[in-house]
C-alpha cells in the first residue's frame, strides 16, 4: 500500500502523453552555460517519452533562459529570396507568384528546409516560439500574412523592431481566433513546453480545417544520443523539459485528431561538433574549426542517416476537413 505521507515529488510519475508509469532514466546539468545543478529525467515505460521530473514551475523555467541565449539576438540582416530558391518554391510548393527566372525548369530538382510550407493564396501563418523573428521575416517576403508568439521579452523586442506582429506570452494567453491559421510552425519549441497536452489542444483549436501543423524537435532515439548520452548537444538540459521521438509525437498529435502527412529524420555536423566541445570541455578553438573533427562529424551524419536515427524529427500534421474526422 502506498504511504500517504510519501512526498509526491519522490514518487515515480505518470507519462503526460499515455499515462503509463515512468522510471528514472538519467541526470544531467546545463552544459551550455557550464552550470552544475543536476536535473533528473524519467522515461515512460509505455510510449518512451523522456521528461524532467519534478517539473519546475514557470519562474524556474524562465531562469533557464539568460539574455545571452543566442536565439534572441538582434538580426537586422535583410531577408532575401534568391532566384534558385524561388524556382524551387514555384516548382515544388506552389509559389506561382514568385519569379523563378530561367531556372524554373530545374526547380523540381532542388530541396528546401522542412519547415517551408506549401503555398496557400492569402494564407495566414503562425510561428509559435518565433525567437528573433527571422523565420517570420522570411515567410513574409514569400507572401505570407504572418503572426508570432514568443515568451521572451528580448525576442519580442527584436521582432517588433522588424515590425512583426508578435504576442508576448504563450499561445493560450494570445487568445487567437479559432480556426484562423492555414499553417502553424512549431520549430524546436514543444520540447520546452511543460504541459504538452494543453499546448497541442490550443494549436489544433486555432488551425483551420485542412491546415498544416509543422513541427521540429530533437529525436530521443537518435544515434548521437545513444552514443553520447548526457553530452548529446540536443539534450539541451534543462531547457528541454521533454525529449520526443517520432512515435510519441505522432501519438500526441493523433489524440487531438491530426493526421500525419509526412515524417522525416535528419541530422547535421553541428550537433556532433557541439557535443564534442562538451565532452572535451573545449574552451579554446571550437570543434567546427578543426578539420579532423569536421570529417568525423560528416561520417557521423552518414551513419545516422543510414541507420534512420537522425537527430531531428520533422513532422507535418494535417487537421481534417469538417466531416472527415
Amino acid at each position: 500500500m502506498d504511504d500517504p505521507d510519501l512526498d509526491t515529488a519522490d514518487r515515480d510519475p505518470s507519462c503526460p502523453i499515455c499515462a503509463a508509469p515512468a522510471r528514472y532514466d538519467f541526470s544531467g546539468r546545463d552544459l551550455m552555460f557550464d552550470l552544475h545543478q543536476p536535473f533528473d529525467y524519467y522515461r515512460c515505460t509505455g510510449c518512451g517519452l523522456i521528461f524532467m521530473h519534478p517539473m519546475p514551475d514557470a519562474k524556474t523555467i524562465a531562469g533557464f533562459y539568460p539574455p545571452t541565449y543566442d536565439i534572441y539576438e538582434d538580426d537586422d540582416k535583410p531577408v532575401k529570396s534568391g532566384i534558385w530558391k524561388r524556382a524551387i518554391l514555384r516548382a515544388r510548393l506552389g509559389y506561382a507568384h514568385l519569379d523563378g527566372g530561367p531556372l524554373i525548369a530545374l526547380g523540381a530538382l532542388g530541396a528546401l528546409p522542412e519547415t517551408t510550407p506549401h503555398w496557400v493564396p492569402g494564407g495566414r501563418l503562425l510561428d509559435v516560439g518565433c525567437g528573433n523573428g527571422r523565420f517570420l521575416r522570411s515567410m513574409r517576403v514569400l507572401g505570407w500574412n504572418v503572426q508570432g508568439v514568443e515568451l521572451s521579452a528580448d525576442g519580442v523586442r527584436v521582432c517588433r523592431k522588424a515590425d512583426l506582429p508578435v504576442h508576448h506570452g504563450d499561445v493560450v494567453s494570445a487568445a487567437l481566433t479559432a480556426e484562423s491559421f492555414d499553417v502553424i510552425t512549431v520549430r524546436h519549441v514543444i520540447e520546452h513546453i511543460p504541459e504538452p497536452r494543453p499546448f497541442m489542444r490550443e494549436l489544433v483549436r486555432v488551425l483551420k480545417p485542412g491546415g498544416r501543423l509543422i513541427m521540429e524537435t530533437p529525436n530521443s532515439q537518435a544515434l548521437g544520443r545513444a552514443w553520447l548520452s548526457v553530452n548529446w548537444f540536443a539534450n539541451e538540459i534543462p531547457r528541454h523539459l521533454y525529449l520526443y521521438h517520432s512515435g510519441n509525437l505522432q501519438r500526441l498529435a493523433a489524440d487531438y485528431g491530426l493526421h500525419c502527412e509526412s515524417l522525416r529524420l535528419s541530422t547535421s555536423p553541428k550537433i556532433l561538433l557541439n557535443s564534442l566541445d562538451y565532452i572535451l570541455e573545449n574552451h579554446g578553438r571550437p570543434s567546427k574549426y578543426i578539420r579532423w573533427r569536421r570529417l568525423l562529424a560528416r561520417a557521423y551524419v552518414w551513419l545516422a542517416q543510414r541507420s534512420c536515427r537522425g537527430d531531428i524529427v520533422h513532422a507535418c500534421f494535417v487537421k481534417p476537413l469538417d466531416g472527415q474526422r
